[in-house]
């Protein structure tokens, strides 16, 4: 069944042979934009015919390399679990999207913000920026724990526009708790912060003889990536990008379920 459609995305659950649930994501870039993308081929190398299905490979190709790689470094991500064509396919999160909030506690929110803020930050620390790191690809459950989504439009910090992505994944999480939930936001992160850090830590693994920094974009090439299929990538989320994935949730019924459900998180944490 469908669970889900993004503006460049559908996702479906299902179950395996064992009656293990799935989450089966079929990328479509290009579906909301495809005007643009078929008067701006030139970077697709003459493919025409195809070019949407050809990006949506190579989409589907990063987000399964940074998904098990963030896996395997214990981030609060959905299992990986295989990748064919243009469609991943991941372990069922526990949880709903952070868009469905309504109302949430102080408690709450400042426990959401701190996870949020934690996860652009380790992912910095790693040489990685989401890039679009907002209410639509961060799953909350009903104790407030965060699991992030969506990984193919992500970038190295010494991406030529890392600056400006870093500040506008910042930027989406304290709009969203501003504007929407009325929740002041402080002590947000900032990039050249990150970037000393990460150069700090670097300076120390190296005195101790630990080796480089663990840079996970290096998993990519690892998992086969050219530089060429990021190159192309990277300009189609240059060209086209990405200001918030303005999904349309088709589980909405789960709406009043996700209000209710965090208030009752909020008044519990108050009461212990």
């Amino acid at each position: 069944r469908q669970i889900g459609v993004g503006k460049e995305s559908d996702v479906f659950e299902a179950t395996d042979a064992e009656g293990a649930v799935l989450v089966l994501k079929f990328h479509r870039l290009g579906r909301t934009s495809f005007r643009a993308v078929k008067s701006k081929r030139d970077y697709l190398k003459g493919r025409t015919q195809y070019s949407w299905l050809y990006l949506s490979r190579l989409a589907a190709l990063k987000e399964y390399a940074f998904l098990k790689a963030l896996c395997e470094r214990d981030y609060p991500v959905p299992p990986a679990v295989e990748c064919n064509r243009h469609v991943v396919v991941m372990g069922l999160a526990d949880g709903f999207p952070l868009y469905q909030v309504r109302k949430m506690s102080d408690d709450v929110a400042t426990k959401v913000i701190k996870q949020a803020f934690e996860l652009i930050c380790r992912l910095a620390a790693h040489g990685l920026i989401h890039c679009d790191f907002n209410e639509f690809n961060l799953l909350i459950n009903d104790d407030g724990d965060v699991t992030m989504i969506d990984f193919p439009q992500m970038v190295s910090v010494q991406h030529r526009n890392a600056r400006m992505y870093f500040d506008r994944d910042v930027f989406s999480v304290a709009k969203f708790f501003e504007r929407k939930l009325g929740y002041r936001v402080t002590n947000a992160p900032t990039f050249e912060e990150q970037m000393r850090l990460a150069r700090e830590a670097a300076a120390q693994a190296a005195a101790e003889g630990g080796g480089s920094a663990d840079d996970l974009s290096r998993s990519l090439r690892a998992s086969g990536f050219s530089h060429e299929e990021q190159e192309t990538l990277e300009h189609y989320v240059d060209q086209y990008g990405n200001d918030g994935d303005e999904a349309e949730d088709v589980r909405s019924a789960d709406d009043e379920d996700a209000e209710g459900n965090l208030e009752a998180a909020g008044e519990d944490a108050e009461g212990n």
